[in-house]
């Protein structure tokens, strides 16, 4: 495969730096240490830009959202891999269909926009990689049973801890029992007005549990406003150290109104954290009901009754913690390397 490291060029072209993106910046960083020489085509000054500096051996190609010279600096003997659609018109529109070798990563449970463009974009990729069961039905619904396409789940971060730092976060947060979750505070994806709701039921049984949301995002706001009267509520903002918050929570909360499958789950489960969460897209992939964590119903979903038995139950806890680092080992980086390295090697 490395005769044909060079041949391989990423495209994201996302702004921000979300799950999507710090899988891109994953796979790229596993190839690399591997001895891959790679090209990236990434937003120009966006956050991935910044982190792919870091990576020795591979080009990063810098350009513009609309840059119809996006791909000039490739060729047809190379193998494009899209981590997002956001390129697609281009491609579409500078005729590379005909002439480009690529594959897709499908990150969403949604259904995708089906029209012209993407039926052809979608049928003439060399796969579509789906990162969970429910993502491949959404797009065989959509596109047909022929699609070709293939499951290659997310990988855990692998983030470290500085026990120092963890420590003094215990501190700050003046509960025992602590619930963490992390994501973009996005209430119509990620659901946290019902972390809301739970802090509230807890707070009215006069339960000694803290609630805290690390992230930042556009409902950032309205969550604070919701919760303002509640003391057991904390928000860090945007943070790095997240490992130093994983490593404290006692139970991990992902509230998702729908989720492809969900990586900062797999970066709970690789801490050996309980998890509840709503029974939508990919999930069940990853978490079986009173196993290694609860599900609740997609629709008036009671969260706090599996909360309370695990706050009461530390046998519990400890039994689902086990049953999570051993899960854990099934979203490993190098084994969602290892399984696109036999992709590529297919495809080139």
């Amino acid at each position: 495969m490395n005769d044909h490291a060079s041949l391989l060029c990423h495209v994201n072209l996302a702004n921000g730096f979300r799950g999507g993106e710090r899988q891109t910046l994953l796979l790229v960083e596993a190839l690399s240490e591997k001895g891959f020489k790679q090209k990236v085509i990434a937003r120009k000054d966006s956050e991935l830009v910044k982190r792919l500096q870091t990576i020795s051996g591979i080009d990063v190609i810098e350009k513009n959202m609309f840059g119809f010279d996006a791909f000039s600096e490739t060729s047809e003997k190379t193998l494009l891999h899209f981590h997002d659609s956001r390129s697609f018109p281009i491609f579409y529109l500078n005729g590379l269909l005909k002439s480009m070798k690529y594959i897709y990563t499908r990150r969403v449970q949604r259904s995708p926009k089906v029209n012209f463009m993407s039926k052809k974009i979608y049928k003439d990729s060399m796969k579509i990689v789906c990162l969970s069961s429910s993502i491949e039905d959404t797009v065989k619904e959509s596109f047909g049973k022929s699609i070709d396409s293939l499951i290659i789940p997310s990988a855990s971060a692998g983030f470290d801890h500085d026990p120092e730092k963890s420590l003094e976060i215990r501190q700050e947060i003046k509960h025992d029992f602590l619930v963490g979750h992390i994501g973009s505070l996005d209430d119509s994806h990620k659901g946290q007005l019902d972390i809301i709701k739970l802090a509230r039921q807890a707070k009215s049984k006069a339960l000694d549990i803290g609630f805290v949301m690390v992230g930042s995002g556009r409902d950032e706001l309205l969550l604070k406003k919701e919760s303002k009267d509640l003391e057991n509520v904390y928000f860090t903002g945007q943070v790095e150290n997240i490992g130093d918050y994983l490593s404290v929570f006692d139970v991990f909360i992902f509230p998702s109104r729908h989720e492809g499958l969900g990586s900062s789950l797999l970066d709970a489960i690789h801490f050996g954290l309980p998890v509840i969460a709503r029974n939508v897209g990919g999930i069940s992939d990853i978490i079986e009901h009173g196993i290694n964590g609860f599900m609740v119903s997609e629709s008036g979903p009671d969260f706090f009754t599996p909360l309370v038995e695990l706050y009461e139950n530390e046998a519990k806890r400890q039994m689902i913690s086990k049953a999570n680092r051993e899960k854990s080992k099934e979203f490993s980086i190098e084994r969602m390397t290892q399984s696109y390295i036999s992709l590529y090697n297919q495809c080139l």
